[in-house]
Order: structure tokens, then C-alpha cells, then sequence
């Protein structure tokens, strides 16, 4: 029953339902189908035959098929081949571009780069929460022990009278 030329209907796969005809037995199992479906090998089992043959010969042309489909009232499957392209290639950059792309780069990593633990300690230093809620009186200049000496005495005696209200009216808002 299975022979070059016979007219076959697929009932499995994508091509379920189509008609065919059997351009080559491939061997026990597979055979070349042509016609409704697309041209490939099938398997044996995934085809019925009908009654009909067409005369044909081995491995015929897809026209050939089509005009012997055309007498029995079935229209083959038109394919359009594709269009060959090619590929655009890809420009190698000249240096200077790779410079230029590097460069670039480096000015944006130095722009997110986190900054120094030394600048950070430093801040941290400078604003502490107490400094930010205005806790903390101001910080007196720091000199040296030398300094210190000649200055201590020259306070006690030169203390205007104007600074003691205001530390004891900064005392009183912390109470309230």
C-alpha cells in the first residue's frame, strides 16, 4: 500500500489533516512527503493512504507534485524562498575611540566613587545629632597647654558681666 506516488492524508503533527503525496520511501519506517504539507520525511504510521495514485517519479519536483495535485483538485503548498541577506559587520574602533570611551568611564566611576574614610570620620565629627538638635554649646578653640595658662587667668578678670545671663538663660530653656 505504501508506494511512490500514492496519495496519502497526515493524521499526526502540525500538518494533521493534509494531503499528500509519497515522493520516496526512505526505509522501513520514514518516507519523503510532498504536497498540502511541507516537504520532509514522515513516519509510516503517522500517515493513512487513500485510494488514489498518481504516477510520478522518485524524488520529483515540488512543481511536478503541484500540477498532478492540480488534476486530482488539490492545491499544493506554495513556499516563497527567503531573501538572502548579509549580516552588517561590525567596525573595529580605532584607539582613539577606545581612549575616548575609557576616559568616560573613569570620569563617571570618580563621580559615584564613595568618598575616603578620612573625609567621612571628619564629617561625623563635625555633626554629631546633639550638633544637629542644638544641644551642644559651642566648642571653645583648642590650644595648647602653654596657652591655656596665660589664658585662664586673663578670663577671670576680663569676663564680661553680658556673658553669665546668657549661659544661665541657656540653662533655663533646657529645664523648660
Amino acid at each position: 500500500m505504501i508506494e511512490i506516488g500514492r496519495v496519502v492524508v497526515k493524521i499526526a503533527g502540525r500538518d494533521a489533516g493534509c494531503k499528500a503525496i509519497i515522493i520516496d520511501i526512505l526505509d522501513d519506517t520514514y518516507i519523503m512527503l510532498d504536497g498540502e504539507t511541507r516537504r520532509r520525511k514522515c513516519n509510516i504510521l503517522h500517515v493513512e493512504p487513500l485510494n488514489q495514485k498518481i504516477e510520478i517519479k522518485k524524488n520529483a519536483s515540488h512543481e511536478e507534485i503541484a500540477k498532478a495535485l492540480k488534476e486530482l483538485g488539490i492545491e499544493a503548498r506554495q513556499t516563497k524562498p527567503k531573501p538572502k541577506t548579509s549580516k552588517p559587520k561590525a567596525k573595529r574602533k580605532t584607539t582613539e575611540q577606545l581612549r575616548a570611551r575609557k576616559e568616560e568611564k573613569r570620569k563617571l566611576r570618580d563621580l559615584f566613587r564613595p568618598k575616603k574614610k578620612e573625609e567621612k570620620i571628619e564629617e561625623k565629627k563635625e555633626t554629631t545629632l546633639e550638633e544637629k538638635a542644638g544641644l551642644v554649646e559651642e566648642k571653645k578653640e583648642e590650644k595648647t597647654p602653654a596657652e591655656e595658662k596665660e589664658a585662664k587667668p586673663a578670663r577671670k578678670e576680663n569676663k564680661p558681666e553680658a556673658e553669665k545671663p546668657k549661659k544661665a538663660v541657656k540653662t533655663s530653656d533646657k529645664k523648660e
